[in-house]
């Protein structure tokens, strides 16, 4: 999100400044609550209490290098055998997407994870130098495939569909500059997009 909303706002509000930060997932209704939050984005299931905008639907995949031997093997099976063959494959996988674990788990495939990442960036690079395989959110993993030598497989995973979504605090919905942004993260990223507001003068805002 960051690199659109950045390339956007150089525009459409120059001098703003974004501040991005992970967050638990705990403490995020309270974050907003209290202004400490303008507003967070992501896959947020256990975050309620909040006002919210659905921005996009995605699914989890799995990231491997390209010529992995798995993948023509595993593009061979019938459709009906794909899923059960994922045990033939060793995984690694980012905790900050904890359902990527639970998935494994549903699976039984808990054995075969070799690596626990703290964020998904890194990745990308050790998949290539490995025969691992990443479980990952299917548009991120289009981007690091765009860059050439990974691969993609969509196995039929338990799990794997989910929204990401806008939250944000009541206490501050009537904000004119929060308003705004939220409008800007929705035009830019909602599927379908839709149309922002002028926008109004504040010094700067925190995400």
């Amino acid at each position: 999100f960051l690199p659109d909303l950045i390339g956007h706002l150089r525009e459409a509000a120059p001098g703003t400044r974004i501040e991005s930060a992970p967050w638990p997932h705990e403490d995020i209704a309270p974050a907003l609550d209290s202004g400490r939050l303008d507003l967070a984005i992501g896959f947020l299931p256990a975050v309620g209490e909040t006002r919210q905008r659905p921005l996009l639907a995605d699914r989890y995949v799995v990231l491997l290098r390209e010529g992995h031997p798995f993948v023509h093997r595993w593009r061979r099976l019938p459709v009906a055998q794909r899923l059960p063959a994922l045990d033939g494959l060793d995984f690694a996988a980012s905790r900050t997407h904890s359902d990527t674990l639970r998935i494994l788990q549903l699976l039984r495939l808990e054995s075969r994870l070799r690596l626990s990442a703290g964020h998904l960036l890194s990745l990308p690079a050790i998949v290539r130098r490995s025969d691992l395989g990443v479980l990952m959110p299917r548009d991120i993993a289009r981007d690091f495939a765009a860059q050439g030598g990974l691969d993609i497989l969509e196995p039929a995973f338990p799990l794997r569909d989910f929204t990401v979504s806008m939250h944000w605090s009541r206490r501050f919905e009537a904000d004119a500059a929060l308003a705004w942004l939220r409008a800007q993260v929705e035009r830019l990223f909602s599927q379908p997009a839709s149309q922002a507001p002028p926008h109004p003068s504040r010094r700067g805002a925190r995400s």
